[in-house]
């Protein structure tokens, strides 16, 4: 995921710093993790998730852009069962996935990872909503 890379180009130092921000890192901090249970399991958050169909949750799919390089990609937000960051998954407990939680598009993102500060704008969100099938 190319468009994670920070503005300086370290060749393997980039690659770490991109792949740190968008796999879990265990152990997370406990405001981290209070910060996602919190969102997660807040009845006006669920309610805002249920109400607005451009909020980052769990199975989005996320255009990110990359203000520092100019650079654009998607990404899509999963549980950490289903992450895999050469595919593009990233779970929702991982740094940018936790900041992204909640985000709608034109957000502004910033996150630092091995003192090495990232900053992105949320292009689109997708959400893919699955119709439960009519019984005849």
């Amino acid at each position: 995921m190319f468009f994670c890379y920070p503005k300086r180009p370290y060749g393997a130092v980039s690659r770490a710093i991109a792949a740190l921000a968008c796999q879990q890192l265990l152990p997370i901090t406990a405001l981290q993790l209070a910060s996602i249970v919190h969102f997660i399991a807040d009845d006006t958050a669920r309610h805002r998730l249920s109400s607005n169909t451009s909020c980052i949750r769990p199975g989005s799919s996320v255009e990110l852009h990359n203000t520092d390089t100019d650079e654009r990609g998607w990404l899509q937000v999963v549980c950490p069962a289903q992450a895999s960051y050469r595919r593009g998954r990233i779970s929702i407990i991982s740094p940018l996935g936790a900041v992204l939680a909640g985000k709608a598009p034109d957000a502004d993102i910033e996150l630092t990872v091995l003192c090495q500060r990232l900053h992105f704008r949320v292009l689109t969100v997708l959400n893919v909503t699955h119709r439960q099938p009519r019984r005849s």
